[in-house]
C-alpha cells in the first residue's frame, strides 16, 4: 500500500477547530484529503515519497479554511465595474474622466463609475451636470461607501432608484444589467475568488437576487471547467420578483456538489438601527416617539417563511432590532410547530441587538447566528459610535453581545455582508475580540467582556459555518478524512498583542490540498 503524501505541512501552531488546544506537528495530505495528523517528534518518513513536498511553517498559525457566511458577489462586482473615480478631488475632474470614457462606448451603452469620496469632494455632486453632459446615456457613479449614487435622469428612469437609495436591493435592475455581460462577469468572478483566497477564505454563502440566471450560469460554468477553487452555497433573496419556490427546487436539483450547492432563501426584515429603521422593542433613546420608522409586515413574512420551510428550504432572516429578531425567532418556532419534522439550518443574519431573553430561545430552536464581526470598524472611534445614542445607557451593552450567543450555545457564524467589508480574520479579531474601533479606542476595549474569545472567533469562521452548511463531515476542521482546505497566517494570531492583530496576513491558502494563494 502506498502511504506517500502529496504534501506535508509542519507547524508548531495548528488550530484544528476540533480541539481547544493547538496541535504541534504535521498535516499529511494526499489526493486533497487529510490522511494523517502526526504529532511533533514522531517519524514522518513513512508518509514521505519521492514526490512528497514538505513545507516547514514554524510558528505560523495554521487553520481550517475560512467561510464567509454572508457575501454579495453582485455588490462587489458593482463597486468595481466601470470607471475608477477614486483618485478624483471633485466632480469637475470626475466629469472629464467620464466624458473621455463615454467616447469609447457605443451609443446604447450605459456608463458606470465607482469609488469617488464624498468627504474628499467636500459636497455631493450635482446630477444636473450629468443631465447636461449625457442627456440620453444613463450614467451611474457610486461613491466609495455606497451611500450615494451620482446619476442623471436617464439612469433614474432606466433603473428605478434615486441617488440616495444605494442599497443593493434598490439597484437590482442595474445589477441585472451588469450581470448580462457574461464574459465580464466570468472575469470578475475569477478576480473575486482570487481576492478571497488571499484572505484565507475557501468557502462562502453568496446571496443573489431573485433567480439571477446569468450569475448562476457563470458559477456553474466555472465548476464544469474545474476552475472553481472555492466552495459556494447559493442563497436567493426575492427583490424584484416574488419568492419563487419552483426556481428553488430547480436550483436544489442543479447545485448539490461539494463545490457548488443551493442553500435556500434570504428575506430582509427590518432596516438599520443607526438610521432609526431597525425595529426595537422599546423606543429609541434619541427619538422616544418611535420604535421603528420603517414598519414591517410580519404576517406576510411569516407566511413566506412557513411556505419556504414547508417546501424544504432553509431560510436566512436579516434583522437588526430586538423586536425584529424576536419576531424572526417566533416565525422559526412556528415552522417547527406547524411543519413536518426535518433537518433545518435556519439562521438570523446581522443580529445587531438581540434581547437577552431571546438568545437562549435561538439556541433551543437550533437557529444559527450570522454576525458581522468587523462591524465596529464602521465607526472611526468610540466617540463617533452611535449605539448609546440610539439605545440609551441601559441598552448600549446589548449591541453585539457575542459572549451571550456563545454562552447560550447558539452556533455562531461570521459573515461580512461583502462588499460592506472585505473579509479579514485579523480585522474581525481586532473588532470582535479586542473590541476596538478603527482608532484603537477605547484602550480597554468596548464592553470587551461581551466579545468573542479569539478561539471562538476562529470556530465561528470555520467549524460553525460548516455545521450551518451541513458539510461538517467534509470541511470545517483539520481532521483525518476531511478535505485539506487550509489557511496559514504569518504569525500566531492567538498569541500576538492586540496592537499587532490587524497587521497579520494570510500567506498560504489551500483548497483540497491545491494552492490557491501563496506568498511564502
Amino acid at each position: 500500500m502506498n502511504n506517500s503524501a502529496d504534501l506535508i505541512l509542519q507547524s508548531e501552531n495548528i488550530f484544528t477547530a476540533a480541539s481547544n488546544s493547538l496541535f504541534s506537528g504535521y498535516i499529511v495530505i494526499r489526493d486533497g484529503v487529510i490522511i494523517a495528523m502526526v504529532p511533533a517528534g514522531q517519524d514522518i518518513r513513512p508518509w514521505c515519497g519521492p514526490d512528497t513536498q514538505i513545507r516547514e511553517l514554524g510558528e505560523r498559525l495554521v487553520c481550517p479554511g475560512f467561510c464567509d457566511n454572508h457575501t454579495f458577489f453582485t455588490g462587489y462586482m458593482s463597486m468595481r465595474r466601470g470607471v475608477d473615480l477614486s483618485q478624483t478631488d471633485n466632480s469637475t475632474q470626475a466629469l472629464a474622466i467620464l466624458t473621455a470614457a463615454a467616447a469609447q462606448l457605443s451609443t446604447d451603452d450605459s456608463l458606470y463609475a465607482w469609488g469617488w469620496s464624498t468627504s474628499r469632494w467636500g459636497a455631493l455632486p450635482d446630477g444636473e451636470v450629468l443631465d447636461i453632459a449625457f442627456p440620453q446615456r444613463p450614467v451611474v457613479a457610486i461613491n466609495n461607501d455606497k451611500s450615494y449614487c451620482w446619476m442623471n435622469q436617464a439612469a433614474i428612469a432606466r433603473y428605478g432608484f434615486t441617488p440616495g437609495e444605494c442599497s443593493a436591493e434598490a439597484r437590482v435592475h442595474l445589477l441585472n444589467e451588469m450581470l448580462a455581460d457574461t464574459s465580464r462577469v466570468r472575469e470578475e468572478l475569477r478576480a473575486f475568488i482570487a481576492m478571497l483566497a488571499s484572505r484565507g477564505v475557501t468557502a462562502i454563502k453568496d446571496v443573489c437576487f431573485d433567480s439571477a440566471p446569468a450569475l448562476l450560469d457563470a458559477w456553474a460554468e466555472l465548476e464544469s471547467q474545474n476552475t472553481l477553487p472555492l466552495r459556494v452555497s447559493l442563497v436567493s433573496e426575492p427583490v424584484a420578483e416574488p419568492v419563487n419556490f419552483a426556481f428553488g427546487q430547480r436550483a436544489l436539483a442543479r447545485f448539490h456538489s461539494p463545490r457548488l450547492r443551493f442553500h435556500g432563501f434570504k428575506f430582509m426584515v427590518d432596516g438599520v438601527i443607526a438610521d432609526h429603521t431597525g425595529d426595537m422593542l422599546q423606543p429609541y433613546a434619541d427619538r422616544p416617539q418611535t420604535h421603528n420608522e420603517k414598519p414591517v409586515n410580519y404576517e406576510a413574512l411569516r407566511q413566506q417563511v412557513l411556505a419556504a420551510d414547508r417546501a424544504g428550504f432553509d431560510c436566512c432572516l436579516n434583522a437588526e432590532g430586538d423586536a425584529a429578531i424576536r419576531h424572526c425567532i417566533d416565525i422559526f418556532a412556528a415552522c417547527l410547530q406547524n411543519n413536518p419534522p426535518r433537518l433545518r439550518h435556519h439562521s438570523i443574519s446581522d443580529l445587531e441587538c438581540p434581547h437577552p431573553d431571546d438568545i437562549p430561545r435561538m439556541a433551543a430552536l437550533g437557529i444559527y447566528a450570522e454576525v458581522y464581526a468587523q462591524i465596529l470598524l464602521l465607526n472611526p472611534g468610540v466617540a463617533e459610535a452611535w449605539m448609546r445614542e440610539r439605545g440609551g445607557d441601559e441598552r448600549e451593552a446589548q449591541f453585539y453581545d457575542y459572549a451571550a450567543l456563545f454562552r447560550a450555545g447558539v452556533v455562531t457564524t461570521i459573515g461580512t455582508d461583502l462588499p460592506l467589508f472585505i473579509p479579514s480574520i485579523p480585522d474581525s479579531m481586532y473588532a470582535a475580540c479586542c473590541r476596538h474601533f478603527v482608532d484603537g479606542s477605547p484602550a480597554q476595549g468596548w464592553y470587551r467582556e461581551r466579545g468573542m474569545t479569539r478561539q471562538q472567533l476562529l470556530l465561528a469562521w470555520t467549524r460553525h459555518s460548516a455545521q450551518h452548511h451541513g458539510t461538517l463531515a467534509q470541511t470545517g476542521s483539520l481532521e483525518v478524512g476531511k478535505y485539506a482546505d487550509i489557511a496559514v497566517f504569518d504569525r500566531n494570531l492567538l498569541a500576538c498583542p492586540d496592537n499587532e492583530v490587524r497587521s497579520a496576513r494570510v500567506v498560504l491558502t489551500l483548497v483540497e490540498g491545491s494552492v490557491t494563494y501563496d506568498t511564502l
